[in-house]
């Protein structure tokens, strides 16, 4: 039998595996691993994988279809309960066979609204698929803690994501790439690697966005949205697609640089839900913030310092605010040493307020978000007493 886990990170594989080793979870050992269970992280680059090789393999690996038994979720992978989520989840369920079963952790429903996290009655709503109580339900709960699917009566609906178009495509996208550019030096593994990482990037700080615009804006309020952050148009796509947000126009800094990103193939693949909403800016961030007179929402995510128009971070950063509306917020996440260089700038603006980075919850100072990882819960600590990595949010 073939078991496979998913880790955020290789540093919580320990963690990760004796939550569902331990018993504590699983009394009737209903859902007890094979001690043979194969650890898959976001960060490896290990694509030669053979399941008894000793090593971690890479989240990004194409499996065949219907090939895996089991796919557990580990309690430090960021699960998000958003579109994102729902592809992975809906793609984990196209590689295992007919009798297996993705098992992941579910929260309880207050926990899980407050980090955007999945719940049992969220997973049901998404992915519980019989009629009148007849056919055999997509969803199983397990016991507390952990709930289970496989597919039951009828396979659940695509959900609209770019995580949907990586899976799906990301390999295509290599292949087609070093056979049309004969002169590419890197591997096939390492450009899916990299685009991989790209895309895995973007969902977590997709999820965080979402987040910030729900409490900013409401899911129905219609909002613009200018990124010139450097996820090259990822970020924006993301947010034009998710069902738990309305986005009516998203502006986005595209490099031109990360040509295996394919941007123009993933926007084409969403032509009928994007249509004309998705503009593309390939100049300069100052273009692309003046692209409309003002905007709901200014994303400024891990750009600062390496900012294309070499414009100095403090003027990019004054130029973001003027491009704010009355009302909307300007979202800046970056490396701390950077966000320190314009501190006094963004405090002179107005109210900033923290969100974490780890999962999609404000900050409040001094209040704990509980977690089931130990090792997560205390990087959630520190975050909320250094503020490193978080997104800083100020509103017009």
């Amino acid at each position: 039998m073939t078991d496979l886990i998913i880790h955020k990170h290789e540093k919580y594989i320990t963690e990760d595996l004796n939550y569902y080793f331990s018993g504590k979870r699983d009394i009737n050992n209903q859902i007890k691993p094979n001690e043979t269970i194969y650890s898959l992280t976001a960060n490896s680059q290990h694509f030669d994988i053979v399941f008894n090789d000793g090593k971690e393999g890479s989240l990004f690996f194409p499996f065949p279809a219907f090939s895996i038994d089991r796919i557990y979720i580990g309690i430090s992978f960021p699960l998000f309960a958003n579109n994102w989520g729902t592809s992975f989840l809906r793609y984990l369920l196209t590689l295992i066979k007919s009798t297996g079963c993705i098992i992941l952790p579910v929260y309880p429903e207050m926990q899980a609204a407050e980090k955007n996290l999945w719940s049992r009655s969220i997973l049901e709503n998404l992915f519980l698929n019989r009629s009148r109580w007849k056919g055999t339900s997509n969803i199983w709960a397990e016991n507390d803690g952990v709930m289970s699917m496989r597919v039951g009566r009828r396979w659940p609906a695509i959900t609209r994501s770019t995580a949907k178009y990586f899976f799906a495509q990301g390999a295509n996208i290599v292949l087609r790439n070093s056979m049309q550019k004969s002169s590419i030096k890197t591997s096939n593994s390492e450009s899916l690697f990299q685009l991989g990482k790209a895309y895995w990037n973007n969902s977590n700080n997709t999820a965080i966005v979402e987040k910030i615009i729900q409490d900013y804006f409401g899911r129905k309020q219609a909002v613009s949205l200018c990124d010139i952050g450097n996820s090259n148009g990822l970020l924006g796509i993301e947010c034009l697609l998710s069902n738990y947000i309305k986005v009516s126009q998203a502006v986005c800094f595209n490099t031109q640089s990360q040509a295996l990103l394919d941007t123009n193939s993933l926007v084409n693949s969403f032509y009928h839900e994007i249509h004309d909403r998705y503009i593309a800016v390939n100049n300069s961030e100052v273009d692309t913030l003046n692209y409309l007179p003002e905007y709901n929402i200014v994303c400024l995510i891990d750009c600062l310092a390496g900012a294309a128009s070499k414009i100095k971070m403090d003027q990019l950063v004054l130029k973001a605010w003027q491009r704010v509306k009355t009302g909307g917020i300007l979202v800046i996440k970056d490396d701390q040493k950077h966000v320190n260089e314009i501190s006094s700038i963004i405090q002179s603006f107005g109210t900033l307020n923290y969100y974490s980075s780890i999962v999609a919850s404000k900050i409040i100072q001094g209040e704990v978000i509980s977690h089931y990882s130990n090792a997560i819960e205390q990087e959630l600590e520190v975050e909320n007493r250094d503020k490193n990595k978080a997104f800083r949010v100020i509103q017009k």
